[in-house]
């Protein structure tokens, strides 16, 4: 059985439709020499020719009627196949399921969704917005928007920026308690289940557990509370910046408390066009808004 290289087909087949090495060579984006050497690599594997050669031009002899059909129909089925997997980057439509956290979505996110369905208008978001770990596996999540110092290893994805705590308070407890030490004020902190997060790690290490008087499992329920008057929190500074009666409490913390904020997907996914294309959209639009985050 021949070991053809089939490429060499759609030289027979436009050199047959163009009737000289010149005009095919033109048609083909090539040079003179390639379309000479292509097709006698082709012939030298049939062991005849396929072309009378002539002054006038080439001609196809008649050996060579099979082999012209069998190119073209190649040539269609290559068309209609390029057409087909070009419609399916084109065409990004049906659902993505997207995960992120409450006080990201409402720091941002929730306005670059609205851009990213105005490009794709047949797409629709499932969103989760949950601190939980989802299993991509049993496809819960296709994308992720997440902080993390280093993300699962069986992601794959795109570190964006930093993203940068600050202690909040709001007036009216600053106005009760005045500056004081770290450890003598009363603390808001995220549960337990939270502790791997810079900001719990910094409260182990500065706060009493005496001292801590409210945990929860979100960073909007840590603001509301923070609102009212219960004491003090570490926070997202793209969140706590944005909610009313919140002021940072600077001086509070002695060091730099971040973490990472990454586009993440499975890699099972990554080449699916509805995840790429989100992924794109979000690497691009979050590092033009980096300073939301690290700030």
């Amino acid at each position: 059985m021949h070991n053809w290289n089939w490429d060499d087909l759609r030289f027979v087949a436009v050199l047959a439709e163009a009737g000289t090495i010149a005009e095919a060579a033109r048609q083909l984006n090539v040079n003179r020499t390639t379309v000479q050497r292509r097709i006698a690599a082709f012939e030298d594997q049939l062991s005849y020719r396929l072309f009378s050669r002539d002054s006038w031009g080439l001609e196809p002899l008649p050996e060579a009627g099979p082999i012209l059909e069998a190119a073209r129909e190649i040539g269609e089925a290559l068309v209609r196949i390029e057409r087909k997997t070009t419609g399916a980057v084109q065409a990004i439509k049906g659902e993505l399921v997207v995960t992120t956290t409450d006080s990201l979505f409402v720091s941002g996110i929730a306005d670059l969704f609205n851009d990213f369905l105005s490009r794709y208008p047949d797409l629709q978001i499932h969103l989760s917005v949950s601190t939980r770990a989802l299993d991509f596996n049993r496809r819960e999540a296709e994308v992720a928007i997440r902080p993390s110092l280093a993300p699962p290893e069986h992601l794959v994805g795109r570190r964006i920026c930093d993203l940068t705590f600050h202690a909040y308070a709001s007036s009216a407890y600053l106005e009760r308690t005045g500056f004081r030490p770290a450890g003598e004020h009363r603390w808001l902190a995220m549960l337990e289940g939270f502790r791997g997060a810079p900001s719990e790690l910094w409260i182990a290490d500065n706060v009493p557990r005496i001292n801590i008087a409210l945990r929860a499992d979100s960073f909007i329920a840590l603001a509301e509370a923070v609102r009212l008057g219960l004491g003090v929190a570490i926070m997202p500074s793209c969140y706590g910046d944005r909610i009313d009666g919140l002021e940072r409490v600077d001086g509070l913390l002695k060091e730099r408390i971040a973490t990472g904020l990454w586009v993440l997907t499975h890699p099972d996914f990554r080449q699916s066009p509805r995840v790429r294309a989100m992924m794109d959209f979000l690497s691009q639009a979050l590092s033009a808004q980096s300073y939301r985050f690290d700030a």
